[in-house]
This record gives C-alpha cells, sequence and structure tokens, in this order.
C-alpha cells in the first residue's frame, strides 16, 4: 500500500493553496515573540523565539564570503545546552556557516511548553541566558 499520495501539479500562474487558512498563526511561529528577538547572549549566541524565527534569520543573512543565499543543510539538536544550531551552506560559492541559537530563554521555553502540553519536559536545566545587545 502506497502511503505517499502525489498532488497535482501546478500549472504556470497557478499558486498552492494557502495551508495556513485554517489556523491563526503559521506552524512554528510563536505569537508571543518580544523585543530581545535575534539579540545576542553574552556567550555570542542569537536569541531564538520559535522555530520560524531561526528559518527567518537564515533567509535574511546573506554568505559573508560572497553574499549568495544560504541553504540549510542540517538542524542540530542541542536542547540539552539551551541551544539550537542550523548549518548552512551558500548556494553560490558553497562556504559553510553555522548559526547557533539559544533557546534557553522563557519565551522559547513557555512557547515550546504550549505546543507540546503534557509531553513537555524542558531538556536545559540551566538558568535562562539573558541577552546582552542586538545581534
Amino acid at each position: 500500500m502506497n502511503v505517499f499520495r502525489r498532488g497535482r501539479r501546478l500549472s504556470q500562474g497557478d499558486h498552492p493553496p494557502d495551508r495556513r487558512a485554517n489556523s491563526v498563526d503559521p506552524v512554528g511561529y510563536n505569537p508571543g515573540r518580544d523585543e530581545y528577538l535575534f539579540w545576542l547572549t553574552g556567550d555570542g549566541y542569537i536569541v531564538a523565539q520559535d522555530v520560524a524565527c531561526q528559518h527567518e534569520y537564515v533567509q535574511q543573512t546573506p554568505c559573508d564570503h560572497c553574499g549568495g543565499e544560504l541553504v540549510i543543510v542540517a538542524h542540530l539538536n542541542r536542547a540539552g545546552q539551551g541551544l539550537s544550531e542550523l548549518v548552512t551552506v551558500c548556494g553560490e560559492c558553497h562556504q559553510r556557516a553555522n548559526f547557533i541559537f539559544d533557546i534557553s530563554n522563557n519565551v522559547y521555553q513557555a512557547w515550546w511548553a504550549d505546543q507540546l502540553g503534557p509531553l513537555y519536559i524542558q531538556q536545559y536545566d540551566g538558568d535562562p541566558r539573558e541577552p546582552v545587545h542586538p545581534a
């Protein structure tokens, strides 16, 4: 039995259906984001407040080497350290860049607890890192 369904191909000019039409926020987006989003911690980690913002940050960041677009090739779960790491490669020059996000902050942890409900287990048992200045 084939569990994968093939969707119809879009003709030129067609637009894919808006899957968010039935939901309030896009998947992975935290409506409780605050002014510290993308600030840096004292350790130099980028403050993330949901999963979607990590991808947004990479999409907005050009390659340091050539200015090309970065493509995410791996997402490393470092939640035990209160971190999330995205590994990227430039689509133009193939240079690698890593982005390490702080997910120990209360905004992220409260959002994640809300997403998982009774399944939520906080993996990082240290104190939340504090944002110190904008990135």
